[in-house]
């Protein structure tokens, strides 16, 4: 069972179609990354998913209810925006508690005291006037958690975080892969690359691209293999002249080449480094990044 389909989703703005005949599938049980660049249609995604707008076509199915019929599933759904805001005033446990109290959560002193753990925050005393970026990220994370949600949905999650702190709310998000499905938006490429098991890439309210990361390499894997040697000129003279690669690129100390059949050639390159008598520094095939893909859908389009 997916916890996230849609069928032909539209939204429309007068004119501007922020979402095109939108279908997707989010199965249960993992991290999955969308992706898009500002103004893609990530956040209004986000928006239908919550019943906060009305999809203009098409519908969503959220854990199995038709968002067009129901709202129940809202109550099994835990919500990060990009830019999540508090009561200064409040500390974590005060915040908390306040939530508690309107979202009628069962026995929550033991629940908060857990989250604040699982968070990072249960020995932060101060008032969430004085927290850091990172901080807030933490404590929005922790108000999602509070009712033990089914689905965490997450816009921008790490935005206008600096490195230290996006590890940090990156490594919280990754650990809670096991018991909840995941919905992350983002425009960090890196990011989605390092915990997300699936994507979908989004332009201008089009689907371009969903599967596993996994396969999207495969499909877009280029045969190229980087080199390192003592003699860059000496070495890409006698690979052009043997090997005839479909191109060769020279970059810093290495050669970047790309082969029709990647096997022979990962034989035939030390053969020449021998013959040439070669120093040889690095070998490397090169798989394509979450960038390169990225760009190459986007920009086909």
């Amino acid at each position: 069972m997916n916890a996230i389909e849609t069928e032909g989703l539209c939204k429309y703005f007068r004119e501007k179609k922020a979402l095109d005949n939108l279908n997707l599938e989010v199965p249960k049980g993992i991290i999955f990354g969308y992706l898009g660049p500002n103004g893609a249609g990530k956040t209004t995604t986000i928006r239908v998913f919550l019943n906060l707008v009305k999809p203009t076509k098409g519908t969503a199915y959220i854990l199995g209810e038709d968002i067009r019929e129901s709202r129940n599933y809202l109550r099994k759904i835990g919500f990060l925006p990009d830019v999540p805001n508090f009561y200064n005033f409040f500390t974590a446990r005060e915040f908390l508690s306040f939530i508690a109290d309107i979202t009628d959560i069962e026995n929550p002193k033991k629940r908060i005291e857990e989250i604040l753990e699982l968070v990072g925050l249960k020995n932060e005393k101060g008032r969430i006037g004085t927290y850091s970026r990172g901080m807030k990220q933490r404590l929005g994370l922790a108000q999602a958690l509070l009712p033990d949600p089914e689905l965490l949905i997450l816009d921008e999650p790490t935005s206008s975080l600096d490195p230290q702190g996006r590890k940090e709310v990156l490594d919280l998000i990754h650990s809670l892969k096991d018991n909840k499905t995941i919905f992350f938006s983002t425009h960090i490429l890196t990011d989605v690359e390092r915990i997300c098991d699936r994507i979908g890439i989004l332009k201008e309210g089009r689907l371009l691209l969903e599967d596993d990361i996994e396969n999207i390499k495969k499909r877009y894997r280029r045969r190229r293999i980087l080199i390192e040697v003592d003699d860059l000129k000496r070495f890409s003279e006698r690979i052009k002249e043997t090997l005839k690669p479909n191109s060769i690129e020279v970059k810093n100390n290495s050669i970047i080449i790309e082969v029709l059949e990647i096997y022979n050639t990962l034989k035939e390159i030390p053969q020449i480094i021998v013959q040439e008598n070669l120093l040889l520094e690095k070998l490397e095939v090169l798989e394509p990044s979450l960038e390169d893909i990225f760009l190459e859908v986007t920009n086909a389009t």
